[in-house]
């Protein structure tokens, strides 16, 4: 993954427990005030969620808007908040919600590169509970946090 897509600034880690759609709009309002998307973003990020559940397991959910808000994306970014004591995500128990903003066909391979990159229990879990803002960052942008 470039390294521009993800800042060290926008790692959250230690958030407080909440619900799905305040984690969504936390998220989603990070990736606006970072000049990444418009703000009609976040609401194509909620309707995304009412087609289908954004959670890909191993306590992970990428929140990320529907197809038709391409226009509302200025740049491909990253967002990601840790909830150590994990949060209803859908049914599930999300530690990690990582909003997505893809530029063109960026999004595909974002999705990939997380999927990639997490797809160990082990290594998502070494996430879930971590003080390590360069573990989470090396991982995203190495794809390693060995």
């Amino acid at each position: 993954m470039k390294k521009d897509i993800l800042a060290p600034h926008n790692i959250f880690l230690g958030c407080q427990s909440t619900t799905r759609d305040e984690a969504i709009r936390l998220v989603g309002e990070r990736l606006i005030e970072e000049g990444y998307v418009k703000d009609g973003y976040l609401k194509a990020m909620y309707d995304r969620e009412d087609i289908v559940s954004t959670y890909i397991g191993n306590g992970i959910a990428i929140p990320h808007g529907v197809g038709k808000a391409k226009d509302q994306i200025l740049h491909s970014g990253l967002v990601v908040m840790q909830y150590p004591e994990g949060i209803e995500y859908n049914g599930n128990t999300a530690y990690l919600v990582i909003g997505i903003a893809g530029k063109d066909n960026d999004h595909i391979k974002i999705l990939a590169n997380i999927a990639e990159a997490l797809g160990e229990e082990d290594d998502a879990k070494k996430l879930w509970k971590t003080s390590d803002v360069n573990l989470v960052y090396k991982l995203f942008t190495e794809g390693n946090v060995t």
